[in-house]
């Protein structure tokens, strides 16, 4: 089975661009009251395999979110297969633990590009409209959250080397997204999506493709993406080349509901 450590040397790294990332023996509590709507920006990160129990995660996590001005408590489990009784404990208490399905395609090859038949440009004008538009389609549709989102490719991950790029309909309006940042020598892909009434023509395949071919163009040997475990697009990657890892854990609870 493909390992899960580049993913987070990745993770960690991007961790890094945050505001504050404070380290612990089980992972880190990454904050930044920049963007304290946007979960990302505000959570738990943790690794470790050892037993930890959900009141140490708080008690660091929960001041140092606070201070940033967050109202939510995140916390991503990335060894959930050694933390049962933390995954208990959580949903004991009413969480609902949420999958991701960590999948990865390693090596120098690859397929093609491009399909001539849907060519794939990279973003550059027009790109704020656009993201925002893409954002609505993953249930995101707070404005100050889309203003933080925003804030944060512009601030953050574009400066880090986060690249967009698109697939136009026929009237050349972006029909497809997809993002791509190589941190540590390692490439993830992020943010597939494709507009209801351009679904069905293979754009998410044309997009993946690229987005190999520029992540290898940068030196990467790998390129990791999260997928729905038992979704369609987990499919459509494996077909890619991609192969599953594991799966990673998380949860979203209200501050106003967590009692200390």
């Amino acid at each position: 089975m493909p390992s899960l450590e580049p993913f987070l040397s990745f993770w960690r790294a991007l961790d890094a661009l945050f505001a504050v990332e404070e380290r612990t023996w089980w992972g880190a509590v990454v904050s930044d009251a920049r963007y304290p709507a946007v979960q990302e920006a505000n959570y738990a990160r943790v690794e470790t395999t050892r037993a930890v129990a959900l009141e140490e995660i708080e008690t660091a996590l929960l001041p140092s979110v606070a201070r940033a001005g967050s109202r939510r408590e995140h916390v991503v489990v990335f060894s959930p297969e050694a933390q049962t009784e933390l995954l208990v404990e959580a949903s004991t208490r009413g969480e609902r633990i949420a999958w991701d399905l960590v999948m990865v395609h390693e090596g120098s090859t690859g397929p093609p590009a491009d399909d001539p038949a849907e060519p794939v440009e990279e973003l550059d004008e027009g790109f704020w409209l656009a993201h925002r538009a893409s954002t609505r389609l993953f249930d995101v549709s707070d404005e100050t959250m889309l203003d933080q989102l925003a804030a944060i490719e512009r601030e953050v991950l574009i400066p880090a080397g986060r690249r967009w790029f698109v697939i136009r309909d026929a009237g050349g309006a972006p029909a497809a997204f997809a993002a791509l940042l190589v941190l540590e020598g390692i490439g993830f892909v992020d943010h597939v999506v494709t507009l209801p009434e351009a679904r069905r023509r293979g754009h998410a395949t044309a997009l993946t493709r690229r987005l190999l071919s520029e992540a290898r163009a940068t030196g990467a040997d790998r390129t990791y993406l999260l997928a729905e475990p038992r979704g369609v697009a987990a499919a459509l990657y494996a077909r890619l080349g991609f192969e599953r890892v594991t799966q990673i854990a998380s949860w979203i609870a209200p501050m106003d509901r967590i009692r200390r």
